[in-house]
């Protein structure tokens, strides 16, 4: 991946307004956040942005462009994700390694989230973006428990 610096602020900020990830923000906070210009990273189509197994511990919202999720061994991905996704984050709240791996199925720009950023924002950009996770969090957990009422409910145990 290569790090996106200088970045243009209008041009981040004008990308921030089109993402869902960052609609409870004010434009002062967006503003304070466009100004992380080494957060702000491009991946080329099919570039591995997180490599399953690894250890390292940001977690990435998806500004543009599309992602795929991947399992080593899994014929399909897991998911695709769109501008506003957040992903990354089980690593960034557990420090574990890598559970999958995540590749640009296009040109993708990127905003790394790493704990030291988070310690150094004002606590409420923190606030916001530890709610944002939580929300994706259990919007997943959801989406998992429906997943397997369905499988359950065709025979599936």
């Amino acid at each position: 991946m290569k790090r996106l610096d200088p970045v243009d602020p209008a041009k981040a900020l004008g990308i921030l307004n089109k993402v869902l990830f960052f609609d409870e923000f004010s434009q002062a906070e967006k503003e304070i956040l466009t100004g992380f210009h080494s957060h702000f990273f491009v991946a080329a189509e099919g570039e591995v942005i997180i490599r399953e197994s690894n250890d390292d511990l940001s977690s990435y919202i998806l500004l543009t462009g599309s992602v795929q999720v991947r399992k080593s061994g899994a014929d399909k991905p897991l998911a695709r994700l769109g501008p506003g996704s957040l992903f990354g984050e089980i690593s960034f709240l557990t420090e574990r390694k890598r559970t999958t791996s995540v590749i640009a199925e296009t040109t993708v720009i990127l905003f790394e989230l790493d704990r030291p950023t988070l310690k150094y924002l004002n606590p409420p950009i923190r606030e916001k973006l530890k709610d944002n996770i939580i929300r994706v969090l259990v919007t997943r957990l959801d989406e998992m428990n429906q997943r397997l009422i369905s499988l359950q409910g065709s025979g599936y145990s």
